[in-house]
Protein backbone atom coordinates (compact mmCIF):
# COMPACT_ATOMS: atom_id res chain seq x y z
CA UNK A 1 0.00 0.00 0.00
CA UNK A 2 1.29 3.78 -0.84
CA UNK A 3 1.39 6.43 1.73
CA UNK A 4 -1.06 8.18 -0.67
CA UNK A 5 -3.92 5.27 0.03
CA UNK A 6 -6.73 5.82 2.72
CA UNK A 7 -6.55 3.51 5.89
CA UNK A 8 -8.64 1.19 6.20
CA UNK A 9 -10.23 3.10 8.80
CA UNK A 10 -10.34 6.47 6.37
CA UNK A 11 -12.07 4.42 3.78
CA UNK A 12 -14.70 2.79 6.46
CA UNK A 13 -15.35 6.48 7.56
CA UNK A 14 -16.40 7.90 4.30
CA UNK A 15 -18.58 5.14 3.24
CA UNK A 16 -20.74 5.22 6.69
CA UNK A 17 -20.38 8.63 6.91
CA UNK A 18 -21.94 9.04 3.16
CA UNK A 19 -24.77 6.02 4.06
CA UNK A 20 -25.62 8.20 7.66
CA UNK A 21 -25.42 11.55 5.56
CA UNK A 22 -23.16 12.98 8.18
CA UNK A 23 -19.06 14.14 8.18
CA UNK A 24 -16.65 11.87 8.16
CA UNK A 25 -15.20 14.26 11.14
CA UNK A 26 -18.70 14.02 13.05
CA UNK A 27 -17.95 9.89 13.50
CA UNK A 28 -15.49 9.52 16.10
CA UNK A 29 -14.15 5.81 15.92
CA UNK A 30 -15.47 4.95 19.24
CA UNK A 31 -18.65 6.04 18.97
CA UNK A 32 -22.08 3.67 18.94
CA UNK A 33 -22.84 3.98 15.09
CA UNK A 34 -26.30 3.60 16.36
CA UNK A 35 -26.05 7.16 17.68
CA UNK A 36 -25.75 8.39 13.85
CA UNK A 37 -29.08 6.02 12.86
CA UNK A 38 -27.73 3.04 11.99
CA UNK A 39 -29.90 0.06 12.04
CA UNK A 40 -29.85 -3.44 10.62
CA UNK A 41 -30.61 -2.21 7.04
CA UNK A 42 -27.99 0.34 7.15
CA UNK A 43 -25.30 -1.53 8.78
CA UNK A 44 -26.40 -4.67 5.60
CA UNK A 45 -26.49 -1.64 3.05
CA UNK A 46 -22.40 -0.69 4.75
CA UNK A 47 -21.12 -3.92 4.75
CA UNK A 48 -21.93 -4.15 0.74
CA UNK A 49 -20.09 -1.06 0.19
CA UNK A 50 -17.61 -2.01 2.15
CA UNK A 51 -17.42 -5.79 0.21
CA UNK A 52 -16.82 -3.66 -2.75
CA UNK A 53 -14.35 -0.99 -1.71
CA UNK A 54 -12.06 -3.85 0.06
CA UNK A 55 -13.14 -6.73 -2.29
CA UNK A 56 -13.68 -9.41 0.11
CA UNK A 57 -17.01 -10.99 1.22
CA UNK A 58 -18.51 -10.69 4.96
CA UNK A 59 -20.56 -13.06 6.52
CA UNK A 60 -23.97 -12.13 7.72
CA UNK A 61 -22.90 -12.35 11.33
CA UNK A 62 -20.06 -10.36 11.00
CA UNK A 63 -22.51 -7.48 10.21
CA UNK A 64 -23.42 -7.50 13.48
CA UNK A 65 -20.53 -6.22 14.87
CA UNK A 66 -20.52 -2.82 12.79
CA UNK A 67 -21.29 -1.27 16.26
CA UNK A 68 -18.44 1.38 15.67
CA UNK A 69 -15.43 2.63 13.63
CA UNK A 70 -13.20 0.53 15.18
CA UNK A 71 -15.32 -2.81 15.14
CA UNK A 72 -15.82 -2.95 11.94
CA UNK A 73 -12.30 -2.15 11.23
CA UNK A 74 -11.56 -5.38 13.41
CA UNK A 75 -14.14 -7.21 11.85
CA UNK A 76 -13.21 -6.05 8.07
CA UNK A 77 -9.41 -6.95 9.01
CA UNK A 78 -10.44 -10.51 10.25
CA UNK A 79 -12.34 -11.19 7.04
CA UNK A 80 -9.36 -9.84 5.53
CA UNK A 81 -6.55 -12.42 6.79
CA UNK A 82 -9.10 -15.26 6.22
CA UNK A 83 -9.58 -14.44 2.46
CA UNK A 84 -7.23 -14.92 -0.50
CA UNK A 85 -7.33 -11.58 -2.55
CA UNK A 86 -9.09 -11.87 -5.61
CA UNK A 87 -6.78 -13.32 -8.77
CA UNK A 88 -6.70 -10.19 -11.02
CA UNK A 89 -6.65 -13.08 -14.48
Amino acid sequence: MSGDEPSTLERVREIVARNLNVSPSEIPEDAPLAGFGLDSLGALEIAFEIEEAFHISIPDNRVAEFTTLRAACAAIDAVRSTQAPASSS
